[in-house]
C-alpha cells in the first residue's frame, strides 16, 4: 500500500480506540541533539512511572529489535484528572535512513509508524530538504490540516490528496509557528488532547518543530511546554504551573543545511524579566553557527517583526523589532536569511527589510526577509488587511493555507504558499493550489554589514500583491465576526490567551 494509504488505514484504527488508561495517544515525534537521534513523546491518561513505557524501533515493521525505556512527567494543572507524558529517545540512528517504531506496553501499543530519520548537519542530501510551516492552526477549523476538518474539533483525514496530510512521506520536518488547538488548557486539557489526536498522522511520522504563541500562555504555557517537552533544548528550564521543565520557549537545532532556531516573541509581554537572557542566548547561539555546514539560518516565532495587517500587528512588532532586546539589530549583526513567524491570521511575505526599508529582492538580499504564515485555520477564522499593502509587502493574502519550502542547495531555496479555502464552492477547486511561488538565492551567507546600503535606499514604490479574501465589507456580508471586534479585544486589555 501508498504512504497515503496507510495513514488512513492508522486513522481509522485510531478513531476508533477509546482513551482508556495505559493505551499510547497523542503520539509525536522530534528531532534530538544529534542527527542519530530522534524523540518521541506520547500521552497516557492517568498516573504513569517512569520506565513504564518504551519505544521499540526497527528497519522493518516486523523487526522492532531495538527499545528505550521512557521519562515519564505527570501533568496535574487541569482540573479533576491527571495525564501522563511519555519521553523516549531512539538513537544509532543512520542519518536520513527509514525506521519504524511504536510505543507503549503490555497494557497497549501505539500503532507502527514509519519515519525518515534526520539529515545530517551540513550533509548535502540527495534530494532538497522539504519543510512545511505555518501557525495558528485549532482543533476546531483546522481548514489546512486537510480537507475533511470542519468546524468540529475531532477531525478524522480521509481524503489525503491535499492539504499537510498530503505531505507525508514528502517533507522532512513540520514546523508550527505558535498558537495550538485554540487553546491547549481549555476544557481542562481536552481541547489539547483532541488537536494533538488530530496532528497524530502527521506528528507521528514527521518530526513537529515548535515555537510557542500567545494561546500558550494559560497555566503559564505549561501545556505547550510538557506537550513538547523532548525539543532538543540546551538552553536550561523553565518554570510553569506543572513545574519545572526543558526550555522548549527557546532552543535551536541543525538539519542538513539549515539552523533553526526558536524565540519566544511572548517573553516581551508575559515574562520580560527573561528577554535579556533569551536575546544574550540568541546571540551566543547564531555567533557559533558555521556558515561552511549549514549557510542557511531561519529564526522562528509567534509574533511579527515586520507586518502590514493592522495597528495590533505593527504595534507589537515594533516592540519585537525595536524595544529593548529587539530582534532586528541582533539578526542583521548575524545574517539571518528568513524570520518565520504566525499570529497575524494571514499570510505576508515580506521582501529584504532593514530599518524599513527594502531594496526588494530575492537574489543575493543584504538583510533578513520576513514571511508570516498564520493562516492555517482556527475559530477565529480570517483576518483582514486593514492597512494599505506597503512598498515592504511582496506578497499577502488571507485566504487558508500553509507555507512549504525546499532548500536544494548552500544558494537556492524553493519557497511556495498553498491556499486551502474552501469557505464557498468556488475556492473549493482551489483547495491545494499553489498562490505564491518564489525562490531565494543566496551567495553571500554571513553577517549583513549594509546599514549604509538601505540608508541610502530611497522609498521602493509598493509593488506587492494582495489576494484580500475577506475585507471589512465581507466580513458583514459573509456574517463572519467584524473585525472591529478582533481589534478591540486586542486593545482593551482582555485575557490575552483568548486573541
Amino acid at each position: 500500500p501508498s504512504i497515503q494509504e496507510m495513514v488512513f488505514s492508522l486513522l481509522v484504527l485510531g478513531a476508533a480506540v477509546a482513551c482508556v488508561l495505559g493505551q499510547p495517544e497523542q503520539v509525536h515525534i522530534g528531532f534530538g541533539l544529534t542527527d542519530s537521534t530522534m524523540r518521541v513523546n506520547w500521552v497516557t491518561q492517568g498516573t504513569s512511572v517512569h520506565g513504564s513505557g518504551m519505544v521499540v524501533w526497527g528497519s522493518s515493521p516486523d523487526a522492532l529489535t531495538s527499545s528505550a525505556k521512557d521519562e515519564v512527567t505527570l501533568f496535574t494543572v487541569d482540573k479533576g484528572r491527571i495525564w501522563s507524558i511519555h519521553v523516549a529517545e531512539m538513537t544509532g540512528l543512520t542519518p536520513a535512513s527509514s525506521y519504524y517504531y511504536k510505543v507503549g506496553n503490555a497494557s497497549g501499543w501505539s500503532n507502527v509508524y514509519k519515519f525518515k530519520s534526520a539529515v545530517a548537519a551540513g550533509a548535502q542530501p540527495a534530494d532538497p530538504q522539504s519543510y512545511v510551516v505555518y501557525g495558528d492552526m485549532g482543533a476546531a477549523d483546522a481548514f489546512s490540516l486537510c480537507w475533511d476538518c470542519t468546524s468540529e474539533t475531532a477531525c478524522v483525514c480521509k481524503n489525503l490528496t491535499a492539504g499537510v496530510i498530503s505531505e507525508v512521506g514528502k517533507m522532512d520536518m513540520v514546523l508550527h509557528v505558535g498558537d495550538f488547538a485554540y487553546n491547549f488548557d481549555d476544557e481542562d486539557g481536552k481541547i489539547g488532547d483532541q488537536f494533538m489526536r488530530n496532528i497524530e498522522p502527521v506528528a507521528a511520522t514527521t518530526p513537529y518543530m515548535v515555537s510557542l504563541g500567545n494561546h500558550e500562555s494559560g497555566q503559564n504555557f505549561a501545556q505547550y511546554t510538557e506537550r513538547f517537552r523532548h525539543m532538543p533544548s540546551t538552553s536550561g528550564t523553565v518554570h510553569t504551573d506543572n513545574g519545572e521543565a526543558p526550555n522548549n520557549w527557546y532552543y535551536s537545532f541543525d538539519h542538513g543545511l539549515v539552523h533553526f532556531a526558536a524565540i519566544s516573541t511572548e517573553i516581551y509581554f508575559d515574562y520580560a524579566d527573561l528577554a535579556k537572557a533569551q536575546y544574550d542566548w540568541l546571540d551566543q547561539d547564531l555567533a557559533k553557527v558555521d556558515r561552511s555546514k549549514t549557510p542557511w539560518v531561519i529564526v522562528h516565532g509567534h509574533r511579527s517583526v515586520y507586518c502590514s495587517c493592522d495597528a495590533d500587528c505593527v504595534g507589537a512588532a515594533a516592540q519585537i523589532r525595536d524595544g529593548e532586546y529587539g530582534m532586528e539589530q541582533l539578526f542583521h549583526k548575524h545574517g539571518v536569511d528568513l524570520f518565520l513567524n504566525g499570529h497575524e491570521h494571514n499570510y505576508e511575505r515580506m521582501f529584504d527589510i532593514y530599518k524599513g526599508k527594502t531594496a526588494q529582492t530575492t537574489t543575493n538580499p543584504k538583510a533578513t526577509t520576513y514571511i508570516i504564515t498564520g493562516s492555517a485555520g482556527c475559530q477565529e477564522l480570517h483576518e483582514p488587511f486593514v492597512f494599505p499593502q506597503p512598498s515592504t509587502s511582496a506578497f499577502r493574502s488571507n485566504t487558508y493555507g500553509y507555507s512549504r519550502f525546499q532548500v536544494h542547495n548552500a544558494t537556492h531555496m524553493h519557497w511556495q504558499q498553498v491556499q486551502t479555502q474552501k469557505d464557498k464552492p468556488a475556492d473549493q477547486a482551489n483547495y491545494g493550489h499553489v498562490i505564491d511561488d518564489v525562490w531565494f538565492v543566496q551567495e553571500n551567507h554571513g553577517p549583513f554589514n549594509s546599514a549604509e546600503y538601505y540608508a541610502a535606499l530611497g522609498d521602493a514604490p509598493a509593488t506587492g500583491i494582495t489576494m484580500d479574501f475577506v475585507t471589512r465589507t465581507s466580513f458583514t456580508a459573509d456574517k463572519l465576526p467584524s473585525p472591529d471586534y478582533y481589534q478591540r479585544q486586542k486593545t482593551s486589555g482582555a485575557d490575552r490567551s483568548k486573541w
